[in-house]
């Protein structure tokens, strides 16, 4: 069985649906941290875990990776914050390159 590789339009939905999952979990975790609610529901535990693996392969990846993935995936931010840092070309080219590297360093791609 050969393997497919994945478009980019599919990576960016993969990050997209990361994300999603990423906040929902630091919602929970919030909710049951401020409602004292104990680590010991199993949900709980999972949102942790999910919580330090996606944060984890962030922590393994490079500056610009990281800069993109948080404000285009992980955390909602307005649409134009890069130019702050980056020109347009330079952005969509880097953000290419993010999208990979943070799919490989979450062992996904």
């Amino acid at each position: 069985m050969s393997q497919t590789e994945l478009t980019y339009h599919q990576k960016v939905n993969l990050m997209n649906q990361i994300g999603d999952a990423y906040r929902g979990c630091l919602r929970r975790i919030d909710l049951a941290e401020s409602s004292g609610i104990s680590c010991v529901n199993e949900r709980i535990k999972d949102d942790y875990a999910f919580r330090n693996y996606v944060e984890r392969a962030l922590r393994d990846c490079s500056k610009d990776t990281q800069l993109i993935a948080v404000h285009d995936f992980l955390e909602v931010h307005e649409r134009s914050w890069y130019h702050a840092y980056f020109s347009q070309s330079s952005y969509y080219r880097r953000r290419k390159k993010a999208v990979d590297e943070y799919l490989h360093c979450l062992e996904i791609c």
